[in-house]
């Protein structure tokens, strides 16, 4: 076809034309989930196959998934992932394609480390001070994990130099032995004992480590050491950002920037076609169970974690290995005035738990800030506080909206590490969460689902990650969407 041609009327009308001619092969796509994770992956999709491919996506809420929004005191904030690490290359880059602002974080004034009784530990947000103070308390055993985190940042952004050569993983531990041997290693021991192993001293890891793992993941230290040092990379190395009008909008935009086609409903199955090819999936767009519809795709993307989808699927899946167990995580948004955790004192902007003997009912308290009527507050729980707790927390309450979900998967080890290819054709983009949940881990498992799609469809062979992406190549590498 002449650049002529292409020229008058257009790339987009150009490749409808041309399939429905026939001479090349449109392409239907199914996505269930419509948060970060299923939003990024119609992203990745239409770059690799252009126009030729039609995609869905079926949600049955609202566009953003885990990523939401909640108002309180005449303010709005993220009640999902609500930070984001300066390497995160995708999610910047995603921000940035959609027209969103990015706004940089600082150190706030004040991190305080609560034992239930006392504060262990007083950070004032002055960089050269709070250096004295962690010192001081801890030694300087504290660089061995910052070290190590730093290395660990460095290795992991070759996973961006992979996908940009186009190589694809079919499960979660291919993904990461591929990026670095040491990246599975670390996925089947329990932070705890990598810490023991580094010869970190069980003060830091009871402190420090500790209210790391609390305040991301609501979670204790046998959580899996990646996931451990991806929890604790935010607070020790690079700067922390979000999007200036919120991370839940990131997803909404994208569906925008795409044009995909959004059906709002409760998908019940994802089967083989009757015809041999394909998937079936079978939905429904109201609450009435028996208005079922049913259509045909050639590949479906599952966006959504396994454990709650209610999702009947294809005999030979292995649904066992493939869910996971999820942490329950719940967020109390509270507009009044926080009282005195420790009496007597004033309280730090945030405070995080650390490892304790006592019976601490919060996880973390994050100030957020002066609203229309007093301050709101963000606390982390295990399980909904009581009106008693909310009373000991705050000497007065304006107001309280709480959001309760099953936040991350239980980090547990040894584990198997479920797979992004489920069966052919039908994939899998929450099994990276097996190995740690966030905002740019879905971003990349969603690009990596993208590139066993794309070469399925297109019948394209996969790359051998051993010969690309080496040190010298990794030297030269810039990151591009």
């Amino acid at each position: 076809m002449s650049g002529l041609v292409r020229k008058c009327i257009g790339t987009r009308n150009l490749v409808v034309f041309l399939v429905v001619l026939g001479l090349v092969t449109s392409h239907k796509i199914a996505i269930i989930g419509g948060g970060i994770g299923g939003t990024s992956n119609a992203f990745f999709l239409q770059q690799l196959l252009k126009d030729t491919a039609q995609i869905k996506i079926f949600e049955r809420g609202d566009i953003g998934g885990r990523l939401r929004e909640m108002e309180i005191g005449g303010k709005s904030y993220d009640s999902g992932g609500s930070i984001i690490h300066s390497d995160n290359f995708y999610a910047r880059a995603l921000t940035e394609k959609v027209g969103l602002k990015v706004k940089n974080l600082d150190k706030g004034s004040g991190t305080g480390f609560y034992d239930g009784k006392k504060f262990v530990l007083k950070l004032t947000g002055s960089t050269f001070k709070d250096k004295f103070k962690v010192v001081g308390r801890y030694g300087f055993g504290i660089r061995d994990i910052v070290k190590d985190a730093e290395k660990m940042l460095k290795t992991f952004k070759r996973i961006y130099c992979l996908q940009s050569k186009q190589v694809a993983f079919k499960s979660t531990a291919e993904l990461l032995n591929s990026t670095s041997p040491d990246f599975l290693k670390r996925a089947q021991v329990s932070m705890r004992q990598n810490l023991k192993t580094l010869g970190v001293s069980e003060l830091i890891q009871n402190e420090l480590v500790a209210a790391a793992m609390h305040t991301n993941y609501n979670q204790e230290l046998d959580v899996n050491a990646f996931v451990g040092f991806v929890s604790l990379a935010g607070g020790l190395v690079g700067d922390l950002w979000r999007v200036e009008e919120g991370n839940f909008r990131l997803p909404q935009k994208l569906v925008k920037e795409t044009g995909v086609e959004v059906v709002k409903s409760r998908v019940k199955s994802v089967l083989s076609s009757s015809s041999g090819k394909g998937y079936t999936v079978t939905y429904t767009m109201s609450g009435d169970t028996e208005d079922f519809k049913t259509e045909d795709f050639d590949a479906v993307v599952l966006a959504t974690p396994l454990h709650n989808a209610e999702l009947e699927l294809p005999d030979d899946v292995d649904i066992v290995k493939n869910t996971k167990p999820f942490q329950r995580t719940v967020a109390t948004f509270v507009n009044g005035i926080l009282a005195p955790v420790v009496p007597g004192q004033e309280n730090p902007e945030d405070i995080l738990t650390v490892w304790s003997k006592e019976d601490l009912f919060f996880s973390s308290i994050g100030f957020k800030g002066s609203a229309s009527q007093d301050f709101n507050y963000k606390v982390f729980s295990k399980k909904p506080l009581t009106d008693e707790e909310i009373g000991k927390l705050f000497s007065k309450v304006n107001e309280v909206k709480t959001v309760d979900w099953m936040a991350y998967p239980k980090y547990s080890v040894p584990d198997t590490l479920p797979d992004f290819e489920l069966a052919p054709g039908l994939y899998y983009i929450n099994a990276i969460e097996s190995a740690a949940s966030a905002i740019e881990m879905s971003c990349i498992g969603s690009k990596n689902v993208a590139l066993l799609l794309y070469q399925y469809l297109e019948n394209v062979e996969n790359v051998d990650f051993q010969t690309v992406c080496q040190e010298k190549d990794l030297l030269r590498f810039k990151e591009e969407l």
